[in-house]
């Protein structure tokens, strides 16, 4: 069940095509319902079975055995498509295939410890540490699709392309070498992209002589086995831990460094044979890597395994009930979702003494406000901020649980409230509860607190750093500068890595009629920025404003040259474009 090889883009049956072993496939019910960031797409073309959310591991394999008798049941991406309830007293073999492990360890921290054999990729396997689980990698767990990622007779009209996801808060590294390569769009055609899939995406990779690709966990991607199928060269990060078990550098892959990725684009742009010959024998390799081919390689290997010892049926009991939370709260399938909607506020009740089954409360209710009648939003907003004020007071030095409260405050527009919670967030000394954290993958802080939750490296400074940067924006709202500068100071000491508190530093000292000091903290914070034509241009106006007329007037024409790469940035493009031509 769930997403084989991380892709429900095209009939899940093709990666058992040429399997040697009887595969069928299970879905929960409601399924059909799944919305992905990719066109609407079933994740079983006529699944073979079905089951409710109710419905236990146990109950279900019983009553599959009645008309075919199942080893093993795969869990693919579990983090996103959860299994049958109580899969931990499953009669047969259980493995869970875990992707995104650096947004769901709060979701999948306990309960991989229900299965028997959890894969990963390697550098999960070398640094998650779940409790009872032992995370193990096998091979690369992607592939393409060969019906759809193929070579094209499309005329190549591209000269480096990277089409992914663009939320440069969680692929932080990634939009910096994007942005390198954007800046040389002055001479080559440089697309960077999001929101194209399927035969449109294979299209575009194939008009495409490089591809960039960086991953995120340093696995070997989706997009490392689409672009050797889709006959494009194939740039990966050169401490990527998987690539080079599979292709050569030089020989059908180019591995980059930060300090030679642009040497490395214009040597092989300029040497298209030597490209050539490298991509071609990375395409040659696309056969070898699919999916179908290595399916059987997988399930051989994991019928030599020995069921494992499923620790979570040893956990205490409230472990488990939270972990029950957890797990299909972050599900896709709404059924499973609306299923344990209902336990929320009964464990709430039960396990009233711990903050965890608050906040979990709390954190449900909040995911209908935005559905809920205008009339019923005040009072589910209540009650969420009851659970929060109710988990605070059980655990009144837990930063995570203070800011808490204060993001749910803000997002009522009660700053008063709100303000006292920041205050409080950083009086507190622990951030216990981390993985119970509010916030939005758009938000460079909670993107951090979540992989480094996941590596073991969460810290209270993080939580700190997160709160003074919205008191620094609330006090220059209220033009009480002096107040700002010093709360975004305090910020930068404790994650000196993110841009926004530089902005709002320098905002305040501008307000202050210190122009010199304005321009130097916006320099500083500027390597920190990722495609952000707001702090660009403010950086821009900065050296206008101390007449330093070429500096405004490079930064602006590259800026210009950067967004030109980026699709639907045109009107950006011009504005730079524009800026650097009149100053």
């Amino acid at each position: 069940m769930g997403m084989p090889f991380a892709t429900a883009q095209a009939p899940v049956t093709l990666f058992w095509s040429r399997c040697g072993h009887e595969v069928r496939t299970l879905v929960a019910e409601g399924s059909e319902d799944v919305v992905l960031d990719t066109p609407a797409t079933p994740l079983a073309e006529n699944p073979d079975y079905t089951f409710g959310p109710a419905e236990t591991a146990e109950d279900l394999i019983a009553r599959i055995a009645k008309d075919w008798t199942p080893d093993l049941l795969i869990c693919w991406v579990p983090e996103m498509f959860p299994p049958p309830r109580e899969i931990e007293h499953c009669p047969i073999k259980t493995v869970a295939i875990v992707s995104d492990w650096n947004v769901y360890y709060a979701q999948i921290e306990h309960n991989l410890a229900r299965y028997d054999i959890v894969l990963t990729d390697k550098l999960g396997a070398q640094v998650l540490r779940p409790p009872g689980a032992t995370p193990r990698y096998f091979f690369p767990l992607y592939s393409h699709q060969t019906p759809v990622h193929r070579k094209l007779d499309v005329e190549k009209d591209i000269d480096v392309a990277f089409v992914g996801n663009l939320n440069h808060a969680i692929h932080v590294e990634r939009a910096q070498y994007l942005e390198q390569a954007a800046k040389l769009s002055d001479r080559y055609r440089v697309l960077i992209r999001s929101g194209v899939y399927a035969e449109d995406y294979a299209r575009l990779l194939n008009r495409a002589r490089i591809v960039l690709n960086y991953a995120l966990r340093r696995e070997m991607n989706l997009r490392c086995f689409e672009t050797l199928a889709c006959n494009a060269l194939l740039f990966v990060e050169e401490d990527n831990l998987e690539v080079c078990d599979a292709l050569r550098d030089g020989e059908e892959v180019v591995l980059y460094r930060p300090d030679n990725l642009v040497a490395l684009i214009e040597y092989y742009l300029t040497h298209p044979e030597e490209a050539a010959r490298i991509t071609r024998q990375g395409h040659a390799k696309a056969a070898i890597l699919a999916g179908e081919n290595r399916l059987d390689t997988l399930l051989n290997w994991i019928a030599e395994q020995p069921m494992g010892g499923r620790a979570f049926r040893e956990f205490p009991e409230e472990v488990q009930a939270h972990a029950e939370i957890m797990q299909y709260a972050s599900s896709l399938v709404p059924s499973q979702r609306a299923f344990i909607d209902e336990l929320l506020e009964p464990y709430a009740r039960k396990y009233y003494k711990r903050p965890e089954f608050l906040v979990a409360a709390a954190s449900g209710v909040l995911a209908r406000i935005p559905a809920a009648p205008e009339e019923e939003r005040k009072a589910l907003t209540k009650d969420i901020l009851g659970w929060l004020k109710q988990a605070c007071l059980r655990c009144k030095d837990s930063a995570v649980l203070w800011f808490n409260l204060a993001f749910v405050c803000r997002h009522s527009s009660a700053t008063p409230a709100e303000v006292r919670c920041l205050e409080l967030t950083l009086e507190a000394h622990s951030c216990d509860y981390g993985g119970l954290l509010l916030g939005s993958f758009s938000d460079p802080y909670y993107a951090a607190s979540r992989r480094a939750l996941a590596l073991g490296k969460q810290r209270v400074e993080m939580i700190w750093a997160a709160a003074a940067t919205r008191l620094a924006q609330i006090w220059l709202e209220r033009e009480k500068y002096e107040e700002a500068r010093d709360m975004a100071v305090k910020s930068i000491g404790w994650m000196p890595n993110i841009a926004l508190p530089y902005r709002i530093r320098a905002v305040a000292e501008s307000r202050l009629g210190k122009l010199e000091e304005t321009a130097r903290i916006l320099a500083e914070g500027l390597p920190l920025t990722a495609f952000d034509a707001d702090y660009r241009m403010d950086m821009v106006r900065a050296w206008q404003a101390l007449g330093k007329h070429d500096e405004a007037r490079e930064l602006a024409a590259e800026s210009a040259r950067l967004f030109a790469a980026c699709w639907g940035a045109e009107e950006v493009a011009k504005m730079f474009q524009e800026a650097s031509e009149t100053t």
